[in-house]
């Protein structure tokens, strides 16, 4: 399902980015959810044809969205991950059958290579915000004492390797959703480049040539001009939403790789251009139960 939500979510901006005219703002208005607060951002042959935002960043005392506001990319981030480990890997720095335990020494898993966080073939729990409070606590009900204590990604794997759960099946023979998977990946990439996964974006981006660099930030929940997430329910109440928000918690979690990555709106088309560069679209629509850089596949529309 995970899978299948990060490909529409670029597929419509990038569908919308090869077939859209130029866009009506009235008619779209009448497409849009009520109480949408956001922004489309489309472009056309490099032209953009529209540019439309509305809404606050917060529901409650946010400033007003426009242009600059940037939106946490949730499990769009793999593709970030994905693309540092590419890099690592076309210097020779890391081979995609390499053991996680060759960077992490305390890794329970001595079958799981790093193919097979790629791939979501780890056979790993699907959650580790369940996992972590689950263990830790007993509950995920955490007691009110103890919700402000804030967990990385070193502490979900100090965490595996003291619980060692049952993986799903043996590494390779199958494949299921887990956010665990980027979570190591993220780790080894800063194991390897002896640097916080931020500063090494940032210097990938510059490096690449990049118009843009993604926004990184694990360590607290003020970042500028972010937009918070929220679910709006059928009693017209509405709660944020963003990992540990969405448990009860006043604040977000401490780890890289499967949340806190931010892009405003035409950035992350930007972003998808790229993507699509790097992914065979006959490959995907003739495998379409296959995963191709960072867990895509092929949806028809």
């Amino acid at each position: 399902m995970a899978n299948k939500i990060i490909i529409t979510i670029i597929g419509l901006i990038l569908n919308f980015s090869v077939y859209a005219g130029k866009i009506n703002i009235d008619s779209l208005k009448q497409n849009l959810p009520p109480h949408f607060s956001g922004q489309i951002y489309i472009e056309k042959e490099g032209v953009n044809t529209c540019n439309y935002y509305q809404g606050f960043t917060n529901r409650i005392y946010g400033t007003l969205i426009n242009d600059s506001t940037i939106f946490n990319l949730g499990e769009i981030s793999h593709s970030f991950v994905y693309f540092f480990i590419e890099h690592l890997v076309s210097l020779n720095q890391i081979n995609k059958s390499d053991q996680v335990q060759k960077y992490i020494k305390n890794f329970p898993y001595p079958d799981l290579k790093i193919k097979h966080l790629l791939s979501h073939e780890s056979g790993l729990l699907a959650s580790y915000v369940r996992f972590y409070h689950k263990r830790r606590f007993q509950d995920t009900n955490v007691k009110m004492s103890a919700k402000s204590i804030r967990f990385d990604n070193e502490d979900i794997i100090k965490l595996l390797n003291k619980v060692k759960p049952s993986l799903a099946y043996k590494p390779g023979d199958s494949t299921s959703y887990s956010d665990m998977d980027y979570l190591i990946l993220s780790s080894i990439i800063e194991k390897v480049t002896f640097t916080f996964l931020k500063d090494f974006s940032d210097r990938l981006f510059k490096y690449q040539n990049f118009s843009f660099s993604p926004v990184i930030s694990a360590e607290n929940d003020t970042v500028i001009r972010k937009a918070f997430g929220y679910r709006y329910f059928d009693d017209k109440t509405y709660k944020s939403f963003e990992n540990l928000n969405s448990l009860g918690f006043p604040f977000s979690d401490g780890t890289n790789g499967n949340q806190h990555i931010y892009l405003s709106a035409k950035h992350l088309v930007y972003w998808g251009k790229f993507l699509f560069k790097k992914m065979d679209l006959d490959i995907l629509k003739s495998y379409p139960e296959k995963s191709f850089f960072g867990g895509f596949k092929y949806q028809e529309a």
